[in-house]
């Protein structure tokens, strides 16, 4: 029965699609081109600061620091008065790994080369403080800030399936393949019949 009933809902989107093959209507959402922020796939995350509860027994002075990322104090301060960064260039200041990501991460937008406005508009998206590691964390323009995930080895095909069909069907409509997308509705009205006449064979 449960399978019966995933066979029926996928019948209702493809018939949904079938009189807008070629159209946009209905498609701007399922594009992810609405106001509203698409999901994530389920093997991006959003970044998210790193705890600064974990305490290390030593630190690296913040000279040693900026020497090593080639960063100058004034640009640390300036980023500091900016809200780029949780701390300023104070020389007793000792600095633990969450604290060099932050600089990193930060001295690797500022100097990608974008615009103070782009750079500006990057940065108000990120949670504070941006201690993310640097390595770990990517810009997608259809997504935004990201952080690659591992997938789950036990992922549920048929969850996977369900997560990315809307996607697949909508990419079918704008790319015009009404022939895949009959061939989709016919085999799965095949299987459908199939199914109901197994319970009515089994009915007494």
């Amino acid at each position: 029965m449960q399978n019966l009933m995933r066979w029926k809902r996928l019948e209702g989107r493809l018939q949904r699609l079938s009189p807008v093959v070629g159209g946009k209507k209905g498609i701007a959402r399922m594009n992810g081109m609405s106001d509203e922020p698409a999901d994530l796939p389920m093997w991006f995350e959003r970044p998210r600061p790193a705890s600064t509860r974990q305490r290390y027994l030593f630190g690296l002075k913040v000279s040693e620091v900026l020497a090593g990322l080639r960063v100058s104090t004034d640009e640390l301060a300036r980023w500091h008065k900016q809200g780029l960064v949780s701390f300023g260039p104070e020389p007793s200041r000792e600095l633990e790994p969450c604290a060099i990501d932050e600089i990193r991460f930060v001295r690797d937008v500022v100097r990608s080369g974008l615009s103070d406005a782009q750079i500006e508009r990057l940065f108000v998206e990120l949670p504070r403080p941006m201690n993310f590691d640097p390595d770990a964390v990517a810009y997608s323009f259809s997504l935004g800030w990201v952080v690659a995930v591992p997938p789950t080895p036990e992922a549920d095909p048929i969850e996977v399936v369900d997560e990315h069909l809307d996607d697949w069907l909508a990419e079918l409509d704008v790319e015009n393949n009404e022939g895949r997308l009959i061939e989709l509705r016919d085999r799965i009205t095949t299987l459908l019949l199939s199914i109901e006449k197994s319970h009515e064979a089994e009915l007494p």
